[in-house]
Protein backbone atom coordinates (compact mmCIF):
# COMPACT_ATOMS: atom_id res chain seq x y z
CA UNK A 1 0.00 0.00 0.00
CA UNK A 2 1.31 2.93 -1.36
CA UNK A 3 0.89 6.01 1.08
CA UNK A 4 0.08 9.53 -0.83
CA UNK A 5 1.01 12.86 0.80
CA UNK A 6 -2.88 13.69 0.63
CA UNK A 7 -3.80 10.52 1.91
CA UNK A 8 -1.72 11.41 5.65
CA UNK A 9 -5.52 13.60 6.37
CA UNK A 10 -7.08 12.37 9.01
CA UNK A 11 -10.31 12.59 10.57
CA UNK A 12 -10.86 12.49 14.14
CA UNK A 13 -12.72 8.66 13.69
CA UNK A 14 -9.70 7.49 11.87
CA UNK A 15 -7.36 9.15 14.09
CA UNK A 16 -8.61 7.43 17.07
CA UNK A 17 -8.71 4.29 14.91
CA UNK A 18 -5.41 4.44 14.11
CA UNK A 19 -4.23 4.89 17.64
CA UNK A 20 -6.42 1.31 18.82
CA UNK A 21 -5.54 -0.57 15.98
CA UNK A 22 -3.38 0.69 12.74
CA UNK A 23 -4.82 -2.38 10.84
CA UNK A 24 -8.94 -0.93 11.45
CA UNK A 25 -7.47 2.16 10.04
CA UNK A 26 -5.94 0.68 6.85
CA UNK A 27 -9.38 -1.01 6.68
CA UNK A 28 -11.38 1.83 7.27
CA UNK A 29 -9.58 3.97 5.26
CA UNK A 30 -9.96 1.81 1.86
CA UNK A 31 -13.76 1.22 2.45
CA UNK A 32 -13.81 5.55 3.20
CA UNK A 33 -11.42 7.36 0.57
CA UNK A 34 -10.13 10.89 1.61
CA UNK A 35 -13.29 13.13 0.19
CA UNK A 36 -12.32 16.23 -1.58
CA UNK A 37 -11.97 19.47 0.68
CA UNK A 38 -15.09 21.20 -1.31
CA UNK A 39 -16.92 18.05 -1.40
CA UNK A 40 -16.50 17.13 2.71
CA UNK A 41 -17.28 20.82 3.91
CA UNK A 42 -20.79 21.28 2.30
CA UNK A 43 -22.02 17.89 2.58
CA UNK A 44 -24.34 16.89 5.40
CA UNK A 45 -25.41 13.59 6.39
CA UNK A 46 -29.38 12.51 7.21
CA UNK A 47 -30.49 9.97 9.73
CA UNK A 48 -31.46 7.83 6.74
CA UNK A 49 -28.50 7.22 5.32
CA UNK A 50 -26.93 6.87 8.66
CA UNK A 51 -29.19 3.91 8.81
CA UNK A 52 -28.35 2.40 5.21
CA UNK A 53 -25.01 2.41 6.05
CA UNK A 54 -25.55 -0.22 8.96
CA UNK A 55 -25.14 2.36 12.07
CA UNK A 56 -26.64 0.94 14.90
CA UNK A 57 -30.23 2.74 16.53
CA UNK A 58 -28.24 4.00 19.38
CA UNK A 59 -25.83 6.06 16.33
CA UNK A 60 -29.72 7.82 14.87
CA UNK A 61 -31.09 8.19 18.24
CA UNK A 62 -27.73 10.44 18.39
CA UNK A 63 -27.45 11.74 14.99
CA UNK A 64 -31.57 13.35 16.09
CA UNK A 65 -30.38 15.04 19.33
CA UNK A 66 -27.68 16.87 17.90
CA UNK A 67 -29.98 17.82 15.17
CA UNK A 68 -32.18 19.17 18.00
CA UNK A 69 -29.09 20.77 19.74
CA UNK A 70 -28.18 22.48 16.46
CA UNK A 71 -31.74 23.74 15.63
CA UNK A 72 -32.69 24.71 19.41
CA UNK A 73 -31.81 28.41 19.50
CA UNK A 74 -33.29 29.18 16.18
CA UNK A 75 -36.41 27.16 17.12
CA UNK A 76 -36.94 28.11 20.98
CA UNK A 77 -35.78 31.71 21.14
CA UNK A 78 -38.46 33.20 21.33
CA UNK A 79 -39.97 31.38 24.06
CA UNK A 80 -37.04 30.51 26.26
CA UNK A 81 -38.18 32.62 28.89
CA UNK A 82 -41.32 30.71 29.29
CA UNK A 83 -42.30 29.24 32.66
CA UNK A 84 -42.84 25.69 31.41
CA UNK A 85 -40.95 24.23 28.38
CA UNK A 86 -42.89 22.91 25.43
CA UNK A 87 -44.91 19.55 25.58
CA UNK A 88 -42.22 18.21 23.06
CA UNK A 89 -39.28 18.99 25.25
CA UNK A 90 -41.04 17.71 29.09
CA UNK A 91 -41.61 14.32 27.36
CA UNK A 92 -38.00 13.74 26.02
CA UNK A 93 -35.43 14.14 28.97
CA UNK A 94 -32.77 14.99 27.33
CA UNK A 95 -34.04 17.56 25.84
CA UNK A 96 -35.60 18.64 28.32
CA UNK A 97 -31.94 18.66 30.23
CA UNK A 98 -30.87 21.14 27.51
CA UNK A 99 -33.56 23.18 27.32
CA UNK A 100 -33.04 24.41 31.64
CA UNK A 101 -29.47 24.50 30.93
CA UNK A 102 -29.67 26.83 27.67
CA UNK A 103 -32.27 28.78 29.82
CA UNK A 104 -30.31 29.33 32.78
CA UNK A 105 -27.69 30.26 30.49
CA UNK A 106 -30.06 32.75 28.94
CA UNK A 107 -30.91 34.53 32.28
CA UNK A 108 -27.22 34.67 33.33
CA UNK A 109 -25.58 36.58 29.99
CA UNK A 110 -28.88 38.13 28.96
CA UNK A 111 -27.49 39.08 26.42
CA UNK A 112 -28.00 36.93 22.31
CA UNK A 113 -24.34 37.74 21.51
CA UNK A 114 -22.90 35.49 24.47
CA UNK A 115 -26.67 33.25 24.47
CA UNK A 116 -26.01 31.96 21.00
CA UNK A 117 -23.64 29.28 19.86
CA UNK A 118 -21.11 31.05 17.61
CA UNK A 119 -21.34 28.24 14.98
CA UNK A 120 -22.91 24.99 14.87
CA UNK A 121 -22.10 22.09 12.90
CA UNK A 122 -19.16 23.10 11.40
CA UNK A 123 -17.22 20.92 8.62
CA UNK A 124 -13.52 21.75 8.12
CA UNK A 125 -11.14 20.19 6.46
CA UNK A 126 -7.23 21.42 6.94
CA UNK A 127 -3.92 20.36 5.70
CA UNK A 128 -3.50 17.35 8.23
CA UNK A 129 -7.32 17.12 9.37
CA UNK A 130 -10.84 17.21 8.96
CA UNK A 131 -13.60 17.14 11.37
CA UNK A 132 -17.54 18.84 12.20
CA UNK A 133 -17.22 20.23 15.40
CA UNK A 134 -20.63 20.17 17.39
CA UNK A 135 -20.62 23.67 18.61
CA UNK A 136 -18.01 26.64 18.77
CA UNK A 137 -19.04 29.11 21.49
CA UNK A 138 -17.35 32.28 22.77
CA UNK A 139 -15.46 31.83 25.85
CA UNK A 140 -16.73 33.79 29.00
CA UNK A 141 -14.86 37.32 29.38
CA UNK A 142 -12.25 36.27 26.96
CA UNK A 143 -11.32 36.81 23.31
CA UNK A 144 -11.04 33.42 22.26
CA UNK A 145 -13.74 30.22 21.45
CA UNK A 146 -14.17 27.36 22.88
CA UNK A 147 -14.95 24.05 20.92
CA UNK A 148 -17.93 21.90 22.49
CA UNK A 149 -18.61 18.48 21.48
CA UNK A 150 -21.67 16.61 22.18
CA UNK A 151 -21.59 12.91 23.42
CA UNK A 152 -24.24 10.85 25.24
CA UNK A 153 -22.16 9.44 27.92
CA UNK A 154 -18.27 9.86 29.34
CA UNK A 155 -16.26 7.95 27.08
CA UNK A 156 -11.84 7.34 27.25
CA UNK A 157 -11.03 9.29 24.88
CA UNK A 158 -12.77 12.56 25.16
CA UNK A 159 -10.27 14.88 25.89
CA UNK A 160 -8.38 13.72 23.00
CA UNK A 161 -10.95 13.99 20.46
CA UNK A 162 -11.32 17.52 21.79
CA UNK A 163 -7.50 17.91 21.63
CA UNK A 164 -8.28 17.28 17.79
CA UNK A 165 -10.86 19.68 17.17
CA UNK A 166 -9.16 22.31 18.81
CA UNK A 167 -6.08 21.33 16.69
CA UNK A 168 -8.16 21.39 13.30
CA UNK A 169 -9.81 25.00 13.88
CA UNK A 170 -7.11 26.75 14.79
CA UNK A 171 -4.88 25.53 11.91
CA UNK A 172 -8.08 26.16 9.78
CA UNK A 173 -7.93 29.14 11.09
CA UNK A 174 -4.03 29.95 10.42
CA UNK A 175 -4.99 28.47 6.61
CA UNK A 176 -7.68 30.67 5.82
CA UNK A 177 -6.77 33.85 7.36
CA UNK A 178 -8.97 36.22 4.04
CA UNK A 179 -12.15 34.30 5.45
CA UNK A 180 -11.52 36.07 8.80
CA UNK A 181 -14.59 33.72 10.09
CA UNK A 182 -12.65 33.04 12.85
CA UNK A 183 -10.93 36.15 14.38
CA UNK A 184 -9.72 34.12 17.51
CA UNK A 185 -8.12 31.08 18.41
CA UNK A 186 -9.44 27.90 20.49
CA UNK A 187 -8.84 28.81 24.35
CA UNK A 188 -11.32 26.12 25.65
CA UNK A 189 -12.34 22.83 24.95
CA UNK A 190 -15.40 20.68 26.49
CA UNK A 191 -17.99 18.13 26.46
CA UNK A 192 -21.65 18.24 26.91
CA UNK A 193 -22.90 15.04 27.94
CA UNK A 194 -26.47 15.03 26.81
CA UNK A 195 -28.10 12.01 28.72
CA UNK A 196 -26.72 13.47 32.25
CA UNK A 197 -27.16 16.94 31.54
CA UNK A 198 -23.67 18.02 32.48
CA UNK A 199 -21.01 20.19 30.77
CA UNK A 200 -17.45 20.09 31.43
CA UNK A 201 -15.49 22.59 30.22
CA UNK A 202 -11.27 22.70 30.46
CA UNK A 203 -8.45 25.40 29.62
CA UNK A 204 -6.57 24.28 26.37
CA UNK A 205 -2.90 25.16 27.57
CA UNK A 206 -0.21 25.21 25.56
CA UNK A 207 1.09 21.36 27.23
CA UNK A 208 -2.02 20.23 25.79
CA UNK A 209 -1.02 21.64 21.94
CA UNK A 210 2.20 20.48 21.95
CA UNK A 211 1.40 17.20 23.32
CA UNK A 212 -1.27 16.37 20.62
CA UNK A 213 1.07 17.64 17.64
CA UNK A 214 3.37 14.83 18.71
CA UNK A 215 0.94 12.62 18.75
CA UNK A 216 -0.72 13.83 15.62
CA UNK A 217 2.53 13.90 13.90
CA UNK A 218 4.25 10.10 15.37
CA UNK A 219 0.37 8.70 13.87
CA UNK A 220 0.97 10.21 10.18
CA UNK A 221 4.61 9.27 10.29
CA UNK A 222 3.45 6.04 10.88
CA UNK A 223 0.96 5.91 8.53
CA UNK A 224 3.91 7.15 5.90
CA UNK A 225 5.57 4.78 6.58
CA UNK A 226 2.96 1.70 6.04
CA UNK A 227 2.81 0.90 9.88
CA UNK A 228 -0.44 -0.98 9.71
CA UNK A 229 0.39 -3.75 12.77
CA UNK A 230 -2.49 -5.51 14.06
CA UNK A 231 -3.93 -4.77 17.63
CA UNK A 232 -5.32 -8.10 18.83
CA UNK A 233 -6.56 -6.61 22.17
CA UNK A 234 -8.73 -4.50 20.22
CA UNK A 235 -10.39 -7.16 18.42
CA UNK A 236 -13.30 -7.73 20.27
CA UNK A 237 -14.47 -4.23 19.74
CA UNK A 238 -13.78 -4.05 16.20
CA UNK A 239 -16.51 -3.10 13.75
CA UNK A 240 -14.09 -4.09 10.71
CA UNK A 241 -12.78 -7.70 12.46
CA UNK A 242 -14.75 -9.36 9.63
CA UNK A 243 -13.07 -8.26 6.63
CA UNK A 244 -9.87 -8.16 9.08
CA UNK A 245 -10.02 -11.35 9.23
CA UNK A 246 -9.82 -11.81 5.19
CA UNK A 247 -7.18 -9.52 4.53
CA UNK A 248 -5.42 -11.84 7.52
CA UNK A 249 -6.00 -14.49 4.97
CA UNK A 250 -4.58 -12.90 2.21
CA UNK A 251 -1.39 -11.90 3.97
Amino acid sequence: MVVMEYELNLSTTEFLYFLDCPQKFRLYRILNPLPYKSNFMNSSRSVISYKMRGYKSKKDKGIKYHHFFETFHKKYSRIITNTTPPEEIQEDNVKLLYWVIQQEKYYEKKEDYYWYPFEREVRLMTEKQRGKIDCIELCEDKNGLRVIDYKSTPELNDHLTLLFYASLLNDYRLENTDEGKFDCEVLEVGCYYYEMGVKKIYNLTEVDRLAFERILKNTQEKISNNEFFLNKSSCWNCNVKTICKIEIGRN
